[in-house]
């Protein structure tokens, strides 16, 4: 297995980090190349492997996943990224079809390239990712958090501080209350699967990370945490505190 490079040392403590996660040793290496010249402080990553162990002693502000990867699958990759936070996600891709787009995007993913990639323009868009992410973390401690949330099981609705309620699907919903029943209990995602999709879960099978992704970003649209259903590494997912939810009256 190729070991990961040495880390960039004299990069300013404060600089935007990078990983790059590319199989490709001429593209990481342009990509590399480019990004420093720009300021930032880059890692590379040739496997998927490599990248998950790199993600937790870096630390990178962006990821740049491309989709080919020799041992894992990239959306896969994308998925337990965007789980677990913390990190802005580009999806780089030969791929340019909508399809492959729109489900690296439902994945997770904040934005993607398609190879072959143009230096400048994706310096720009790790930018604006980062960007968009300070700006909403800086939302987030000027706005606090609501702290209930009521959950409509008769019309499968959400509602927070605002007077709109959010819609949830079925399978959202039969997660959402799958997770609730296990007041703060972590699910595995096979019984999530059973529960909300009422199938079997395959070992390739990336729908309950896609179903906790949308019904995560509808809890946020309510005012919910970001952070209200965590990932629990080999397990499942969990509700961190169930005492915000509240049933709706009947009245």
């Amino acid at each position: 297995m190729p070991s990961p490079p040495i880390r960039n040392d004299e990069a300013p403590a404060d600089s935007l980090r990078v990983l790059v996660i590319e199989d490709s040793v001429g593209i990481a290496a342009s990509v590399q190349a480019a990004l420093r010249e720009a300021g930032m402080e880059v890692e590379i990553a040739p496997t998927g492997e490599i990248a998950i162990a790199l993600h937790e002693s870096f630390r990178p502000d962006i990821l740049l996943v491309d989709l080919g990867l020799p041992d894992i699958d990239g959306l896969e990759l994308v998925a337990r990224f965007a789980n677990m936070g913390g990190s802005g996600i580009i999806v780089i891709t030969a791929n340019g079809e909508e399809a492959t787009r729109v489900q690296g995007l439902e994945t997770g993913a904040d934005d993607y390239v398609v190879k072959p990639l143009l230096l400048r323009e994706l310096t720009a868009r790790v930018r604006a990712v980062h960007r968009r992410m300070r700006q909403t973390a800086h939302a987030q401690t000027v706005v606090p958090m609501i702290t209930s949330l009521v959950v409509d099981h008769a019309r499968r609705q959400l509602r927070g501080q605002g007077e709109t309620a959010t819609l949830l699907t079925e399978a959202e919903y039969l997660a959402l209350a799958h997770l609730l029943d296990a007041g703060g209990t972590s699910v595995s995602r096979e019984a999530l699967s059973r529960a909300a999709l009422r199938r079997t879960l395959h070992s390739d099978d990336r729908s309950v990370d896609q179903l906790v992704l949308k019904l995560r970003r509808k809890l946020t649209e309510q005012g919910a945490s970001p952070r209200t259903i965590l990932s629990v590494r080999g397990q499942g997912y969990l509700i961190a505190n169930p005492s915000v939810f509240h049933a709706a009256s009947d009245t």
